[in-house]
């Protein structure tokens, strides 16, 4: 009797993606809530604290086991089809190291792969993404541009990971740092840190960028920030709207930029960019913009260059171009997924 309840208990886990840790998290609520009601009168057990206390920790505790359901249903549903399929798969865990296999066996607290190097045994909780390899598609071994959500200088429609946090530095003297909130939600703030000019001369801007995936070839975003000095009273903002299409390893981005005073309101920037992945660790960069320059002319200014792709870092390195610069400058910029 006893083995046929175990046998039935393993089999409702495993279909619902249910691990150990959740069900023993269920228990411990359940026991937490029982010595309460207990050691508390009911009809007072609404107004103490301790239950207010108990309360946010059991929705926590909930919320917890709801997002590792989740995730534990989602890497198990992928070992499993891989498995069945005889598909190799691609497996990057929380610390950026990557591995490809296939897998020998699926339980539901981890999957055994069989690598190179071994058969190397991963817990659910200990991997960040699992996909399954495309034989005829060598960019699924490739790891993902840290720096895939912006140009040279100005955001693309595609969006930051959510959870993930980025800080990214031009000519050594200019940082931004930047926090995917949700994968809708990107805040940002920038910061300049020139020799001489001292704390309250330096510039500070806080931006927020808001977008969304319409398929999956298309992404759009909007982006509004604010620039000031730390030691004055002026300002003035920016609005950026971005439209990028993907298809294999080419972004093609298309903006429309805007720069308001309190006094004025600029006329529109145009901006097109192109990425186009040529391997693994290195892409082609372009970015272009057309500024107007009050007569009814405009003024076309350029970068053209390339981005060197690492696991967690990218370096950009471009020059810029126009008729109006006379000489090649060189731009210099690094992103960091931190």
């Amino acid at each position: 009797m006893l083995k046929y309840r175990i046998s039935n208990y393993y089999k409702l886990t495993m279909a619902f993606g249910i691990s150990n840790r959740v069900i023993y998290s269920i228990l411990v609520l359940c026991f937490t809530l029982i010595v309460f009601y207990y050691i508390f009168p009911f009809q007072k057990i609404y107004t103490t604290m301790r239950f207010k206390i108990l309360y946010l920790t059991a929705v926590v505790m909930l919320l917890g086991s709801s997002v590792t359901m989740a995730q534990v249903s989602k890497f198990k549903a992928v070992f499993m089809e891989a498995k069945e399929n005889g598909q190799e798969v691609f497996v990057t865990l929380t610390n950026g190291n990557t591995f490809s296999g296939f897998v020998e066996t699926v339980d539901d607290l981890s999957a055994g792969v069989k690598t190179k190097d071994g058969i190397f045994n991963f817990n659910y909780d200990r991997i960040k993404s699992v996909e399954i390899v495309d034989s005829n598609d060598r960019t699924t071994r490739w790891y993902k541009n840290p720096a895939a959500n912006k140009l040279f200088i100005t955001p693309s429609g595609r969006m930051a990971e959510a959870g993930t946090g980025y800080y990214q530095n031009t000519y050594i003297f200019f940082s931004t740092l930047s926090y995917g909130v949700t994968k809708n939600v990107t805040l940002s703030g920038n910061f300049s840190m020139i020799p001489g000019l001292g704390v309250n001369n330096q510039l500070l801007s806080l931006s927020a960028k808001v977008g969304t995936n319409v398929s999956d070839n298309l992404s759009v975003s909007g982006t509004a920030s604010y620039y000031s000095v730390f030691d004055s009273d002026y300002g003035f903002s920016t609005i950026f709207g971005a439209t990028t299409y993907s298809w294999n390893q080419l972004d093609l981005t298309a903006g429309l930029g805007l720069g308001i005073t309190d006094e004025s309101t600029s006329d529109l920037i145009f901006i097109l960019g192109a990425q186009y992945r040529v391997s693994e660790k290195f892409a082609l960069l372009a970015e272009n913009f057309v500024f107007p320059d009050g007569d009814g002319n405009s003024i076309p200014i350029g970068i053209l260059g390339g981005r060197f792709i690492g696991q967690r870092i990218a370096a950009d390195l471009g020059f810029l171009v126009g008729d109006d610069i006379g000489v090649m400058i060189p731009f210099v910029s690094f992103t960091i997924k931190l």
